[in-house]
């Protein structure tokens, strides 16, 4: 009686066991920090004077400040045709917005600006390698490369890629957690860029079946 039913429990895990073993979708979702942005968009120097009534009358100057700075949210999904390289595609999100204004020379807003912003959707195909996998723990790297779009006062179309130069997951069953080191990049031109090693680090939710 032991016998038959070690047999049966056999059998009836080893369909489980097999599909573990032929899991080849993934999808996840993450985030990814902002440091080329707050690089590039930031607040300017506060122009307070220790004696304002000493500078002109009608000095004005521009001011930003107030910015906010959302992230990279991003979504992947990806397919395995090899133990070591899969294909899919990803879409990534990101935000930046300030305020604006007009000061006077004692350092009071005389008018506010629309507010200004930037939001960028990233569409691209991408491919990954594996090239080490043990137990349940694997390291890769990917490529991927699309399209930018732009939105501020008008939308605009650029070229996009991001090289994730190498990414470690985590975990067992079903899920997993993963942590990658990269760079994402989007220029129109050499002289107008959108993302310049933007997305640095980032940390994702993985799904597999």
């Amino acid at each position: 009686m032991t016998k038959r039913f070690y047999i049966f429990l056999a059998l009836l895990t080893l369909p489980i066991l097999c599909a573990a073993q032929e899991q080849k979708h993934q999808f996840r979702i993450g985030w990814g920090d902002m440091m080329y942005e707050h690089a590039a968009y930031y607040p300017t120097a506060q122009h307070v004077f220790e004696h304002p009534e000493y500078i002109p009358e009608d000095y004005r100057v521009k001011e930003a400040f107030g910015h906010s700075y959302l992230g990279h949210f991003f979504a992947e999904y990806q397919y395995r045709l090899k133990d070591f390289i899969s294909l899919g595609a990803q879409l990534d999100f990101s935000s930046v917005s300030w305020q604006s204004g007009i000061f006077d020379r004692y350092h009071k807003c005389v008018r506010n600006d629309p507010d200004a912003s930037y939001n960028n959707l990233a569409i691209l195909p991408t491919v990954r390698v594996t090239y080490l996998h043990k137990g349940p723990v694997s390291l890769y790297s990917g490529l991927g490369a699309g399209m930018l779009l732009s939105v501020s006062d008008s939308v605009e179309a650029a070229f996009a890629f991001n090289l994730n130069l190498i990414g470690v997951q985590a975990g067992a069953g079903h899920w997993y957690g993963a942590l990658d080191l990269g760079m994402m990049n989007a220029f129109a031109d050499i002289k107008r860029f959108y993302m310049l090693g933007s997305r640095l680090v980032s940390v994702s939710i993985n799904y597999v079946w």
